[in-house]
């Protein structure tokens, strides 16, 4: 084969490779070409990979490809290798058939975040084979990624190292592709470990289909930063992406983690993306790590105006992630918090107005759960406006807001008019609460899902009250789910803890 090695020679095709009959240019790369063909035998339209450069190094890695390629002969999610040719004529190119395919971009198109990552937890199983085969694949990216009988799988293995290959990369050569390339391959791709390549390259290669950001980025994934899926997938819940994602495109090779791994946990995420429950109980616990991310204590309290109006804008900000349980009874979902133009007020969004001046707001944990952790705000005592007489025990009064703190008597709203004349522009109902006390848990909470909490029990009880009321609550969920482990252990032969 040493005749082949000489030179970077280009060669005319004939119209006729083995018994395929060569059709219409496919694709063209630096090393091979890619056209339709036709078998002449029994008809069968496939693709074909033609070596356009005769050197060494090409010519290795084409063959070094066509021998992974027949290692991987039966493996799903790999594009198949159906025919192959090493010419003895210095002036034939080698080539390869494969079946035709559609390009990713396409089988992916139009495709929600959800139905991108289950396609990627199958690719991710396959790359999973490779790796523990120690082969590495080391070009991922999204054009040698085809769709095949309903899945992705992956093509193109040039760049292919496993064990026993004879080096083909020249030292201080980068290897893959720019846009999803790991640090370690721009340096000496020769000398790198491929397999945590790949799962960079994995990494970049999915969020470009997430993103639908076709350059992709440079750097590690930072969920903070313009690159963060949240900028591309709205309300969609990716904490798991985002650290996923982060830990893939480590700088270090060896931080990041197995491809194993990788696919265990976008099933992770796959699971909580259909659990409202699982994922409004993770969505309080990264509540509480905002403001705690070294421990959450038993208790924390603020005092501070802004600072109350930023905790409880906080909680808003995910949605259907809490409820908000009124003093007056019944309750609502807290949609957003900011000064109210009343001085001293806050005026909470819970698709109607709540006007109310803040006294404290403190987060309470148990140490346990954290679906049982919630916030409590004290509202300030205030005097009615006096538009209409309110009884001594009440705890809000109905006004018309005719401009920023511009007051006026209920019945001015719900007619429309104030003294015969159309109302101002931003006129609106309001609620403002004189005094009392507001809890919120999370959606998910047991709290929140026992409809005889919506009594307002929390406001006959003392703040100290009620926290014992709650913790005696979450120790005996505690006690009873511990219990309920035993014996599950028990009935498996496993010893209780």
């Amino acid at each position: 084969m040493g005749m082949h090695m000489a030179g970077k020679k280009k060669f005319p095709l004939p119209d006729r490779l083995g018994d395929w009959v060569l059709g219409e240019k496919i694709a063209s790369g630096g090393n091979a070409d890619v056209f339709h063909v036709c078998n002449s035998v029994d008809g069968r339209t496939a693709a074909i990979k033609v070596l356009n450069q005769l050197g060494k190094e090409p010519y290795t890695r084409f063959q070094n490809e066509i021998a992974a390629l027949g290692q991987l002969d039966k493996l799903d999610g790999i594009v198949p290798m159906l025919d192959h040719r090493f010419p003895d004529d210095p002036k034939a190119k080698p080539w390869y058939v494969m079946p035709l395919a559609q390009a990713s971009g396409s089988f992916l198109s139009g495709k929600d975040s959800k139905a991108v990552v289950e396609s990627f937890v199958r690719l991710g199983e396959t790359l999973g084979e490779l790796h523990s085969r120690g082969m590495a694949h080391r070009d991922i990216k999204p054009q040698n990624i085809l769709a095949l009988g309903g899945r992705l799988c992956f093509s193109d293995f040039g760049l292919v190292k496993y064990p026993d290959l004879s080096p083909v990369t020249p030292d201080r050569r980068d290897v893959g592709a720019k846009f999803t390339m790991a640090p370690e391959m721009r340096r000496q791709a020769a000398a790198a470990d491929g397999l945590p390549a790949d799962v960079f390259s994995f990494a970049k290669t999915l969020w470009i289909f997430l993103s639908r950001d076709e350059l992709g980025f440079d750097g590690p994934y930072i969920a903070s930063s313009r690159v963060g899926l949240k900028n591309f997938l709205g309300d969609q819940y990716t904490t798991g992406l985002d650290e996923l994602m982060s830990e893939c495109t480590e700088h270090d090779p060896a931080a990041r983690p197995s491809i194993a791994d990788v696919v265990t946990r976008l099933r992770e995420w796959l699971k909580v993306i259909d659990d409202f429950f699982l994922r409004n109980h993770l969505e309080w616990r990264e509540f509480a790590t905002r403001f705690f991310p070294i421990r959450t204590p038993s208790e924390a309290t603020w005092t501070d105006f802004d600072a109350m109006v930023d905790v409880l804008d906080q909680v808003a900000k995910v949605p259907s992630l809490n409820h908000m349980f009124l003093p007056t009874g019944g309750g609502f979902t807290l949609l957003g918090a900011k000064p109210a133009a009343e001085p001293g007020f806050i005026e909470l969004d819970v698709d109607l107005t709540i006007l109310l001046k803040p006294r404290k707001v403190s987060y309470v944990s148990f140490g346990m759960d954290t679906k049982w952790d919630y916030l409590r705000l004290e509202a300030e005592p205030v005097k009615p406006t006096g538009h209409y007489k309110v009884s001594d025990d009440s705890l809000h009064e109905y006004l018309s807001e005719l401009g920023p703190g511009r007051y006026a008597h209920p019945d001015v709203w719900d007619q429309g008019r104030e003294d015969g004349r159309p109302l101002p522009r931003g006129s609106r109902g309001v609620t403002r609460y004189l005094g009392g006390s507001f809890v919120f848990f999370s959606t998910a909470s047991p709290y929140n899902r026992d409809p005889s909490t919506y009594d307002a029990r929390h406001q006959k009880m003392s703040e100290s009250g009620f926290r014992e009321y709650i913790e005696r609550n979450a120790s005996n969920s505690a006690a009873k789910a511990t219990e309920k482990a035993g014996r599950a252990l028990t009935e498996i032969g496993q010893p209780s803890i």
